[in-house]
């Protein structure tokens, strides 16, 4: 490289975009010129400039824009009392590098997801967890894409898009964060609020819901294939006054072969809840509402507390994809890893276990990393959420809304899980058993039901 005849942070900040973290030495270096040149021509870049360490182990970086909206971010977190607390600072770098600056004692788990400089490589995972998803995702990008100029499928956003949602329109997500103080100003004064446009009686659910679902079907056509459930949040307020947040799922028509499909799995995914809420593996309090011609089932929102409160949550996947990569095929796998490596404790890993064995044995064939979430605290070892999205999507419609007749043939535990295999299996014949006795199932699949309990009964015997 020629050496400049001045050295301008025109010379500097592709270097250090290029190089970062980079030291004045290596600069020097790279420039042909002595280390005292660079440390004058340094403040020159003024605030874009990111220092890293002390004396000569010093490293530098450049922070980058991202659209219109900076380069740096108060990060805020919820409290169950719905109070709002600063918790961090996160800054944009060249490179991919992220760095959070923490306002207190970092939480016991921040040094493994990140450097001793507090650079993370790649967007943190407590942050990209919050991207849309599934139904809802689809539905919140529909609404948003094209006000914040993102692409229309979530799945394709970058980490820079994500942090635009966050800002602009993260005041609800899931969840206890809060990026940017316009952000939290709208999330408190939404609480605040309350009641408001998103509050429903309990008296009125039966009207509400179906009117709910009619926009959602209108503005989504065709949302419920290819395995999406069609949902939407809202919170209930009873006759005391007390609140309760509640993500609620909703069939097509009953009279649709498919509507009536969604219904009976709806109807299923009420008797594996409350199953799991007896066993102490999940909240209680999920009913099952038809009206209008659809079924609606609602779920009580774990991490919310009240008109106002929340908890931290994240799910399996965004943990492994920061810890694991895509090491590991399977919920017992990945968090067999964790529990190797101290991130949760035994009893957390018992009951990730059964949740695997039931999920087998009702024909769940969606546990995916998306549908496993820790409670997201400061603290170590991560404790499992209650369970949810737990119910048997083998016989779900195929992607065109067609009925398949699929197998179901659960395998046999493997010896290390025989004891939780055992007790699960218990739940999942129990499960069936409900399932063929309530009234409310179609008799298509009443049939179901009583051959999936006779398969249950027959693989226990076998196992013994």
């Amino acid at each position: 490289m020629a050496r400049p005849t001045q050295i301008t942070r025109d010379n500097l900040a592709p270097l250090i975009r290029a190089r970062g973290p980079v030291s004045a030495t290596e600069l020097a270096g790279l420039l042909r010129v002595n280390r005292t040149t660079i440390a004058r021509t340094l403040p020159d870049l003024g605030a874009e400039l990111v220092t890293l360490g002390a004396t000569r182990s010093t490293r530098y970086l450049l922070r980058r824009g991202i659209r219109n909206i900076g380069n740096r971010w108060q990060l805020y977190r919820v409290d169950a009392d719905g109070r709002a607390f600063e918790w961090a600072e996160l800054e944009a770098l060249h490179d991919r590098l992220w760095r959070v600056n923490w306002a207190g004692t970092p939480p016991e788990w921040a040094g493994l997801f990140m450097a001793e400089s507090g650079l993370w490589n790649g967007f943190p995972f407590f942050l990209g967890d919050a991207r849309p998803q599934g139904f809802l995702g689809r539905a919140i990008a529909s609404r948003i894409s094209r006000t914040l100029q993102l692409p229309d499928d979530p799945r394709s956003w970058s980490d820079e898009d994500v942090l635009v949602y966050h800002q602009a329109a993260g005041e609800d997500l899931p969840g206890n964060f809060v990026v940017g103080d316009d952000c939290l100003r709208r999330a408190l004064a939404r609480s605040a609020d309350l009641p408001g446009e998103n509050v429903v009686f309990e008296a009125d659910r039966e009207s509400f819901y179906p009117r709910q679902a009619r926009e959602i079907a209108r503005s989504l056509p065709g949302s419920s294939a290819g395995g999406e459930q069609p949902k939407f949040l809202t919170t209930l307020r009873n006759a005391a006054g007390g609140f309760q947040p509640v993500l609620v799922k909703f069939s097509a028509p009953l009279d649709q072969a498919t509507g009536r499909r969604w219904a009976d799995l709806l109807l299923c995914e009420f008797h594996a809840h409350q199953i799991l809420a007896e066993a102490g593996m999940a909240n209680s309090g999920a009913r099952v509402l038809d009206a209008d011609g659809r079924r609606f089932l609602e779920i009580p929102r774990f991490d919310r507390i009240g008109p106002g409160g929340r908890r931290g949550v994240v799910s399996l996947e965004a943990l492994a994809a920061s810890l694991i990569g895509s090491l590991s095929r399977n919920w017992i796998e990945a968090t067999a890893e964790f529990h190797r490596r101290g991130l949760i404790d035994s009893e957390s890993f018992a009951i990730i276990q059964r949740l695997h064995a039931f999920g087998e044995l009702i024909g769940n064939t969606d546990m995916h990393f998306g549908n496993l979430a820790f409670f997201l605290d400061d603290t170590l070892p991560f404790r499992v959420t209650p369970a949810y999205d737990m119910l048997p999507m083998l016989w779900a419609p195929g992607s065109q809304g067609e009925l398949i007749e699929r197998p179901f043939a659960p395998a046999p535990p493997l010896p290390a899980m025989t004891e939780p295999w055992r007790e699960a299996a218990g739940w999942a014949e129990n499960f069936w058993d409900r399932v063929a006795a309530d009234p409310r199932l179609s008799p298509e699949f009443n049939r179901v039901a009583r051959e999936g309990g006779a398969v249950v009964r027959q693989l226990r015997r076998h196992v013994g």
